[in-house]
């Protein structure tokens, strides 16, 4: 019974005694995070109240199930119903810790993959550049859900990475941007499982396109491509049925917001007053903003960039220049530099995926520091929000941020390739044609790499 026992307490320690050793600090740093924001700095968490109301309203407002998010697609309704559950009075205690359950999930994801290292610099950057928000916005959900669509890329599980990524875009919309990234190595997958073709023949450009069109890995590419469209109109779908305008509000609200004032459009509304253009911010839409004479030729701009980087990204990565894991930072890190919206939370998007692909790396956690600096520190140092932008630091720290944050993105589409990690398992393409899909095409006689879209 002695030995018995010991050995029973053998396996106990084994299986919970080092998981408390690994996971109670990471509790802990977690619920340090929300003691410095509710309690010390005493930010308040009206996010988390307009969740609350949106679930309320959709439950319980009549008609039911009718009332619809005014600025978030439907199913983002699904996370902020977690306000709900339990049904507590302390509803903002109650979605941090669902929050801070899926953070712990994106690092039991990042360690099972690659280490407890990459795990504790997961955490890292999220604890920095998200204190303030990491645990009072539903932001970590989607960004786990572009992550688990880059694990199964890597997996060569195509279906499922296009079903993550419509998840992702019902949730939040921007993962919409990834979406060729993920047809782009299904692509490339297919065709190395496939072997080489027949070139097209040298006709017209048309003729190039249809011949293009027929390959069999092109048209295996669009039914995934067709997949993913299909869910997110099932997602869609009833809450068009039930209240159109309400489904819809999310594009019209968007299209309808001024410059964010921490968004790289309006630091370059604050750098053009330093020479005498006139701006100003303005409270509207519920955030801080930056308006002037130039913001009518800086939004259209801001979209121009947005599609000619993701395009650019999407190009270097079918010619065999980015890895996929290169892509995905690359494409979140365009969307973040050209948007003419980027509140604090916003970081979260693309954090998980540069710890999962990068690791530590020193300009991704000066853009954390600075993000933290300019919220919640700035913001509570200065009451009312009107006051913020004429603190002398606000602007160059946004300023400093943002000029990081378009370096960050320019490197990772220019740096020369790197591994990816290796993929796991296996699904309709083989974990050999997976591996060839999420790393670039190898150098040929010229030392340079072969494009990956050749016949």
């Amino acid at each position: 019974m002695g030995r018995s026992g010991e050995r029973a307490a053998g396996v106990w320690w084994r299986r919970w005694g080092r998981r408390a050793l690994e996971y109670g600090p990471l509790i802990l740093a977690l619920a340090a995070t929300q003691v410095l924001s509710r309690v010390i700095w005493d930010l308040p968490n009206g996010d988390v109240d307009l969740y609350q109301n949106y679930a309320v309203a959709f439950w319980l407002h009549r008609p039911r199930l009718h009332a619809l998010p005014v600025e978030y697609p439907p199913l983002a309704l699904a996370v902020f119903m977690l306000t709900l559950v339990p049904p507590l009075p302390w509803y903002h205690i109650t979605f941090a810790v669902w929050m801070g359950l899926f953070v712990l999930l994106g690092y039991r994801g990042i360690r099972e993959r690659l280490g407890r290292t990459r795990g504790y610099i997961y955490v890292l950057y999220l604890a920095i550049g998200a204190l303030a928000t990491m645990l009072a916005r539903f932001d970590i959900v989607p960004a786990l859900a572009t992550l688990a669509a880059l694990w199964a890329v890597e997996r060569g599980r195509f279906g499922s990475a296009y079903a993550l990524i419509a998840t992702g875009i019902l949730l939040k919309l921007y993962p919409a941007f990834l979406l060729p990234v993920v047809a782009v190595t299904h692509w490339r997958a297919l065709a190395a499982r496939d072997g080489p073709v027949a070139p097209a023949p040298a006709r017209s450009p048309i003729a190039a396109l249809a011949h293009f069109a027929r390959r069999s890995t092109t048209r295996r590419t669009s039914r995934g491509l067709a997949l993913c469209a299909a869910l997110v109109l099932a997602g869609y779908l009833p809450a068009l049925v039930v209240n159109t305008a309400g489904a819809l509000s999310g594009f019209s609200y968007a299209g309808g917001r001024p410059l964010q004032i921490e968004s790289t459009p309006a630091a370059i509304l604050w750098l053009g007053t330093i020479v005498g253009i006139p701006a100003q911010p303005d409270y509207s839409f519920t955030s801080l903003n930056y308006v002037g004479i130039l913001d009518v030729y800086l939004k259209p701009l801001s979209a121009v960039a947005l599609a000619a980087g993701c395009l650019w990204v999407y190009w270097r990565q079918a010619r065999g220049r980015l890895s996929t894991g290169q892509a995905f930072v690359a494409c979140l890190a365009v969307v973040l530099v050209t948007n003419k919206i980027f509140s604090p939370q916003y970081l979260i998007w693309a954090l998980p995926v540069v710890a999962y692909v990068e690791g530590f790396d020193l300009v991704w956690l000066a853009i954390c520091l600075l993000t933290l600096y300019e919220f919640p520190i700035i913001y509570q140092m200065r009451r009312p929000i009107l006051t913020v932008p004429y603190s002398w630091e606000f602007m160059p720290v946004l300023a400093l941020r943002n000029g990081l944050l378009l370096y960050a993105t320019l490197r990772a589409i220019m740096r020369p390739p790197r591994r990816a990690p290796e993929p796991t398992g296996s699904g309709p393409a083989s974990a050999h044609a997976a591996r060839i899909a999420t790393r670039p095409s190898p150098p040929d006689e010229r030392g340079e790499s072969a494009p990956a879209l050749a016949g």
